[in-house]
């Protein structure tokens, strides 16, 4: 299946609003923090209106971010009565939205994530700051399928075998590819269909001082994979499950080699483990955030 990445690029966003009393906004944003795209709030100064605000590009996300926001706000005391309003953007305008929610992050142990807009000061010189626009691309560091990658990143990285090369299947803004260059391994290459996510990637990549990451189109379900030594696929888990031979072939055969698993909801993680299992992987690690699970394996 080869998707049209160009017109994947142009699909509209649907923006979910829900009005809230002010006073509920910090209580209804605290309890949908971990939700990609997060929830943020608006306020109007003149009129005292406030709503809580999300964004999403596909149906399965559009109802997710829709029942999230309103448990959490029916938990908060909001008349249970009151719509999730559902409003179509054109995507380049979601774009220029989403920068009212996006903000300075520590998303792992040694990782934080800020966009360009923001300024930030590292605490300490182990810390590793990776500059993420996301364009008209998914991937800021919010979501947990991407903090669990970064944490077994982190963790691959702290064994110290800087000589292995990592693939990142699925890349989106590039944040995964940008952050293991960051973490010192030498190799580092980005894939994703939609050629919009190429694009930004590159882009990031060459705002954070590791223009030497290519980033490429590929279909993991049709194309010829490179092989590699950690290869880390943060897709849908139909698409894992389907590709499972195929990304599994694409780790090297060595007693060091790992595969990172992620985009899966936890109640679809025995199945997408069950496939790698049968291509010969053991789990080393799972690690839930949210509703999403992410595993590391080894041969």
């Amino acid at each position: 299946m080869q998707l049209n990445s160009d017109l994947y690029a142009e699909l509209p966003v649907t923006r979910l609003r829900l009005r809230v009393p002010a006073e509920t906004i910090d209580a209804i944003l605290d309890a949908t923090c971990l939700e990609e795209p997060a929830p943020g709030a608006y306020q109007d100064m003149l009129t005292g209106e406030a709503w809580i605000e999300a964004f999403g590009v596909d149906g399965e996300t559009i109802e997710r971010l829709s029942k999230a926001i309103r448990a959490a706000a029916s938990e908060a005391g909001v008349d249970g009565s009151a719509p999730v309003e559902r409003l179509v953007l054109p995507r380049e305008d979601w774009a220029e939205s989403w920068k009212r929610f996006f903000r300075v992050l520590r998303v792992s142990p040694r990782i934080t994530v800020r966009p360009p807009w923001e300024e930030y000061q590292p605490e300490s010189d182990d810390e590793i700051v990776v500059v993420i626009e996301p364009g008209m691309s998914f991937g800021t560091g919010l979501h947990g399928t991407t903090q669990a990658c970064l944490y077994f990143l982190e963790r691959l990285a702290r064994e110290g075998h800087f000589e292995r090369a990592v693939t990142d299947f699925g890349c989106g803004s590039g944040i995964l590819s940008i952050a293991a260059r960051k973490l010192g391994f030498r190799s580092v290459t980005g894939l994703d269909y939609d050629l919009a996510a190429v694009r930004i990637s590159a882009e990031n990549a060459q705002d954070n001082g590791v223009a030497d990451v290519p980033f490429l189109s590929c279909d993991v379900t049709t194309d010829p994979l490179p092989e590699s030594d950690i290869v880390v696929a943060n897709i849908l888990a139909p698409v894992l499950i389907q590709a499972a031979g195929r990304i599994a072939a694409s780790v090297t055969p060595k007693a060091e080699s790992a595969l990172i698993l992620s985009g899966i909801l936890t109640e679809q993680y025995p199945e997408v483990r069950a496939a790698y299992e049968s291509q010969g992987f053991r789990e080393v690690e799972a690690r839930t955030v949210a509703e999403w699970t992410s595993g590391l394996f080894r041969r």
